[in-house]
């Protein structure tokens, strides 16, 4: 037994039609705008094109149902088939889009025929069925309109912030599923925008490198060995589809490095739209660099300040640039103190000089945010909640183990990286930072706060420190 359902929905759109095609091909973001997908996978490499796959997980009542979907017909800008194919169904999405003289305008035809038990049940709620399919091409048309407000912390989240604990339940992948349920979809076209993600070989960073290079950047990592370099762009490569993948070789522990890597990005003459800084490590024991620096200050602090401020003039050329900084929650239990950066008047603790350094560097940011706002740049500082990295079970392997039940994949953790790489509604805001696309206090003491006088004698102590190495 089988029973056919055809639906037809249509709508207007001030956006390009290139911008509209390129995000509704991408199926793997369908679960943004169909609240009836649990989640969406692109599960065959290179860029989307007759033959690409998705897998989806669908929610049917109380259950959950697979579905593969493959692109049958593809012709850029104007027309899109999908074929899915479910245990009792199947599936062809048929989207024509045609240029207006104020944008375009988006025809969508779903045929479906259902088998089995199913086809009986769907004769009886047709009607509910293609009320529901109505509802998701609204929200489609509502999320490509792109004109979000800037997230703004709720009452009850500021609580759990005070709080303390239910504060850190936010930081594990429960969180995560929690916040998400109210998350927008990203629906901007960042085709040909400038990235530069540090530390972009493992972990955060090439979770963000492959993220945004999926979705049409131009990526450029910065790593220190060369050999994995080559690697990971290679895969990034073949995942993505996107060519526009380079790399930089630097030990960004060493500043003469940092300085080199920014003289050749400056000497390419080419503007910067983003700028991560997230290399990072937590190091035990103490260790100097062979510049004489301890070493957490010189990776974590020293090195994105003197690379930000080198790569302002590509910045600047950007006009509306972006730098993400990857901060810790560990930092929320330490203060930073201008006259000892590199943990000389205390016994020295990894975990402790890793969450000062990022304290330093989260006050860095809401510096930046204020000066360099006259040349469009904002600046946005991030916490990526507990997320089993390399780096993750290297520096803190006992935390790792005991906490691993809770952690987030790097996926979770680099969603906010991505978000702010991304969304249009993220250049509203500047200065802030961020937990799971929502702004977080900077304290949770008055223990750990800075008084204006302490703020600027830190930027005093790392200009300082920069300037001893632009001789």
């Amino acid at each position: 037994m089988t029973h056919a359902l055809e639906m037809h929905e249509q709508f207007d759109s001030s956006r390009r039609s290139e911008d509209i095609f390129s995000y509704i091909a991408d199926f793997a973001r369908i679960d943004e705008w169909d609240h009836t997908i649990i989640s969406a996978e692109k599960t065959s490499d290179g860029l989307i094109g007759v033959g690409t796959k998705f897998d989806l997980m669908y929610k049917s009542g109380l259950r959950s149902v697979p579905i593969q979907y493959t692109v049958t017909e593809f012709v850029p800008s104007k027309k899109l088939v999908m074929t899915g194919e479910a245990a009792s169904f199947t599936a062809i999405d048929t989207v024509n889009i045609t240029d207006t003289a104020t944008g375009c305008h988006v025809n969508w035809h779903a045929g479906l025929e259902f088998r089995g038990s199913a086809a009986k049940v769907v004769r009886l709620i047709e009607g509910r069925v293609k009320k529901a399919g109505a509802q998701t091409i609204k929200d489609l048309a509502d999320a490509l309109e792109d004109n979000y407000p800037a997230p703004n912390a709720t009452g009850l989240q500021k609580l759990a912030d005070k709080l303390v604990l239910p504060g850190m339940f936010g930081f594990t992948k429960f969180g995560y599923k929690r916040a998400k349920k109210n998350w927008n979809p990203i629906t901007a076209n960042i085709h040909g925008k400038r990235v530069v993600v540090t530390g972009g070989t493992s972990g955060l960073g090439l979770t963000t490198a492959t993220e945004l290079a999926t979705m049409g950047a131009e990526v450029c990592i910065v790593g220190r060995n060369e050999s994995k370099c080559k690697d990971v762009v290679l895969d990034i490569i073949k995942t993505s589809g996107n060519s526009l993948v380079s790399y930089e070789v630097a030990d960004l522990g060493l500043i003469k490095e940092v300085k080199a890597l920014a003289t050749r990005l400056n000497s390419q003459g080419k503007a910067i739209d983003v700028l991560v800084n997230n290399a990072g490590a937590l190091l035990n024991p103490r260790q100097t660099t062979t510049e004489g620096l301890e070493a957490s200050f010189a990776l974590l602090l020293l090195s994105p300040y003197v690379l930000s401020n080198d790569l302002l003039p590509l910045l600047k050329k950007s006009g509306c640039a972006r730098i993400i900084n990857v901060s810790s929650g560990g930092m929320y239990a330490k203060r930073i103190s201008a006259s000892n950066l590199e943990s000389t008047k205390c016994e020295y603790s990894g975990s402790d000089a890793y969450a000062r350094a990022k304290r330093g560097l989260v006050m860095m940011g809401e510096e930046w945010a204020k000066d360099w706002a006259e040349f469009g740049i904002t600046v946005h500082n991030m916490h990526p909640g507990w997320a089993l990295t390399p780096g993750l079970e290297v520096g803190l392997p006992e935390f790792a183990t005991k906490m691993r039940r809770v952690l987030r994949d790097t996926q979770e953790g680099a969603d906010t990286i991505i978000w702010l790489a991304a969304a249009t509604e993220v250049a509203k805001t500047s200065g802030l930072f961020w937990l799971d696309r929502v702004p977080h206090t900077t304290h949770l003491s008055s223990k750990t706060q800075e008084t204006p006088e302490q703020r600027q004698s830190l930027v005093t102590a790392l200009k300082v420190h920069a300037n001893a190495f632009s001789k």
